[in-house]
C-alpha cells in the first residue's frame, strides 16, 4: 500500500446564512405574542427604540425629517464635507438615523394593506368575537378551602384534617393517594417532629380521616375527594334527593357498556326494560366526571389572532395584518441628543453603532416579517373567499407549495409564515394551518378538499336517523352520490378525528 502526499483544490457551493438573514427568520416565525416580547426586550436595552404611540405614528417629534444631516458638538458644526474619521462616522450614524425615521413615517407596519373602513370598534362589527381569557385565577384547593372558612362548627383540628385531604388532591379533583396512604403520611411528619400545631400532638384516628374525608366530599364541585372515576360519579348521584339506585348499579357493574351504547345487553343483565335503562344513562351522562374542570388553569389560554379578515365596501374579504395590537416602533429622538456628544468619545460611538445596528436589523426583520405575512393570508384569501362566505363544506385544496409559487417564495418561507399563527373571521378563530389540506378529485374533475369531505361526513351524520345511524360502509355510498369517492378506511379515520362516535354509539334505542 503506497500512500502519496500533495495538494487537492476542491471547488464547493455553501450558503453562509447573514445575521441578518437569521434574524429574520426567527422573527417571521413569531406569533402577535411572541413578537410582543420580543420587542419588548429589545426596547429595554436599545436606546434607538421606543414604542410609537397610536395618535403619534409616523410624526416626526423634532419638525419632519432632514435629509442634510448636520452634527453640532461644543458650537462647532460638521457637515458631509469633512474627511476625519470620528466626523466620518457621526455623519454615518445620524444619515442612517434619518432613513430609520423615514422608514417610520411610511408607516411600513401595515405595509400593502388595502385602505378601507374597518368594522372594528365600529359597532357594526360582524365578528363573534370568542373572549380567549386566561383560566380562573383561584384554584380548587382555594376554592375548598374558602368554603371550610364558612363553617363555624368545625374546629382547627377538623380544618387541618380536611386541607390535609384537599392538599392530596389532583387537577381532576380526585385524591392521588387513598386515605390510609394521607393519614400515614401525618403519623410519619409527627413522629419526626414535623407537626402542625392544630394536630395538637396527637395522631388522628381512622373516625377522624373518614369524617374529614365526608367533609370534603360534601364540598363544592360536586364529585370532588372522589377515589377513581366510579367514586366520582356515585359522589354526585348521592347529592341527587331522587332514587337513583339504577344509576349506580350502571355506574359501578356497567360503565364500559354504557360508553359503548349496549343497551340493550345491559337491559338483558339486569331485567330492567329499555326505556328505564336510557332514563338512567341520560342521568349519568349529565354528571361531571372532573369536577376539577373549571380550575386547570391552562384550560383556556389567551389568543391573539395575527390576522384579522373582514369584508371591504364590495364585500370582498381581505386581510389585516394584526390590527389594532400589532406592536409598532419609532427612533427615539433622544438618540440624537447622544449623537451630539459623540466626537471626542470613541466609546459612545461603538454603542451607538450597535444600537443603530440592531435597531436597524429589528425594524427591517419586523417589516419583512409583516409583509409576507401579508402577501401569505391574501394569497389564501383569494384562493378560500368561498370558504369564507360559505363555510367548512367549500374549503378548497390548497398546499404549501401553490401559495409560495403564486408570491414568488420558498416553501419553506410559507411554512415558518404561518407557523403557530391565528386568524380571525367573522365566526371564526382558527389556526392559519389547518386551512391547508390535500383533496380528492370528484367524478365531475374538480377537487374537494380534506375539510371540504369532513364538512360532508358531518352533514351526512347530523341528517342521519338516530335509531338507524349510518355506517361508514353507508357514509361511503352517500359520498359517492355525489361524486367523492373514498374508502371506508378513510371514512373512519377522518370520522375518528372528529371524535364522532361509531355508529353503534350513536344509536338511540
Amino acid at each position: 500500500m503506497r500512500l502519496d502526499t500533495g495538494l487537492f483544490q476542491q471547488q464547493t457551493q455553501k450558503q453562509i446564512l447573514s445575521p441578518q438573514m437569521i434574524q429574520s427568520m426567527e422573527i417571521l416565525v413569531l406569533n402577535q405574542q411572541q413578537l410582543e416580547e420580543r420587542i419588548n426586550d429589545e426596547l429595554e436595552s436599545n436606546v434607538a427604540l421606543e414604542r410609537s404611540e397610536a395618535d403619534g405614528a409616523g410624526e416626526s417629534t423634532e419638525g419632519g425629517s432632514n435629509t442634510e444631516i448636520e452634527i453640532e458638538t461644543d458650537g462647532e458644526i460638521f457637515d458631509l464635507d469633512q474627511t476625519r474619521p470620528e466626523v466620518d462616522e457621526l455623519v454615518d450614524l445620524g444619515e442612517r438615523y434619518e432613513q430609520l425615521r423615514e422608514l417610520q413615517q411610511a408607516d411600513f407596519w401595515a405595509e400593502s394593506t388595502p385602505a378601507r373602513k374597518s368594522s372594528l370598534g365600529s359597532g357594526e362589527d360582524e365578528f363573534e368575537w370568542v373572549d380567549h381569557v386566561e383560566g380562573p385565577s383561584e384554584t380548587l384547593a382555594e376554592h375548598l378551602i374558602s368554603q371550610l372558612r364558612l363553617k363555624p362548627i368545625l374546629s382547627p383540628r377538623q380544618i387541618a384534617l380536611c386541607e390535609e385531604i384537599i392538599f392530596n388532591l389532583d387537577e381532576r379533583g380526585w385524591r392521588l393517594h387513598s386515605l390510609e396512604e394521607i393519614a400515614a403520611g401525618v403519623a410519619s411528619g409527627m413522629e419526626s417532629g414535623e407537626t402542625d400545631p392544630r394536630w395538637q400532638e396527637v395522631t388522628p384516628s381512622s373516625a377522624e380521616w373518614e369524617d374529614a374525608l365526608h367533609m370534603v366530599q360534601s364540598l363544592d364541585p360536586p364529585g370532588v375527594g372522589a377515589e377513581n372515576l366510579i367514586d366520582c360519579l356515585c359522589l354526585q348521584l348521592h347529592r341527587d334527593a331522587a332514587d337513583n339506585q339504577l344509576e349506580e348499579l350502571l355506574v359501578r357493574w356497567h360503565l364500559d357498556d354504557l360508553a359503548k351504547n349496549r343497551l340493550p345487553q345491559i337491559a338483558k343483565t339486569t331485567g330492567k326494560t329499555l326505556e328505564e335503562i336510557k332514563l338512567a344513562a341520560e342521568v349519568i351522562r349529565s354528571l361531571e366526571p372532573i369536577p376539577g374542570r373549571a380550575f386547570i388553569q391552562s384550560a383556556n389560554p389567551r389568543i391573539v389572532p395575527d390576522i384579522l379578515i373582514e369584508r371591504d365596501a364590495e364585500g370582498v374579504f381581505r386581510a389585516e395584518v394584526g390590527g389594532q395590537s400589532a406592536p409598532r416602533l419609532q427612533i427615539s429622538p433622544h438618540y440624537r441628543e447622544l449623537l451630539k456628544g459623540a466626537k471626542k468619545d470613541p466609546e459612545l460611538r461603538k454603542y451607538l453603532r450597535k444600537h443603530i445596528e440592531n435597531a436597524e436589523w429589528l425594524m427591517g426583520a419586523v417589516q419583512q416579517r409583516n409583509s409576507t405575512l401579508q402577501r401569505v393570508a391574501q394569497e389564501i384569501l383569494d384562493r378560500q373567499q368561498e370558504f369564507f362566505s360559505e363555510g367548512d363544506r367549500y374549503l378548497a385544496p390548497m398546499r404549501m407549495q401553490d401559495v409560495a409559487d403564486s408570491i414568488g417564495v420558498n416553501v419553506s418561507t410559507v411554512s415558518r409564515a404561518i407557523s403557530g399563527k391565528w386568524f380571525q373571521s367573522p365566526g371564526m378563530l382558527r389556526e392559519l394551518r389547518s386551512l391547508f389540506s390535500g383533496g380528492t378529485v370528484r367524478d365531475d374533475g374538480a377537487e374537494e378538499s380534506r375539510g371540504g369531505v369532513i364538512a360532508r361526513i358531518k352533514e351526512l351524520v347530523a341528517g342521519e336517523d338516530p335509531k338507524k345511524p349510518l355506517s361508514d360502509a353507508t357514509i361511503v355510498k352517500e359520498l359517492e352520490k355525489s361524486g367523492v369517492r373514498i374508502s371506508r378506511r378513510t371514512v373512519t379515520k377522518y370520522r375518528e378525528a372528529e371524535d364522532i362516535p361509531s355508529s353503534r354509539e350513536r344509536r338511540q334505542y
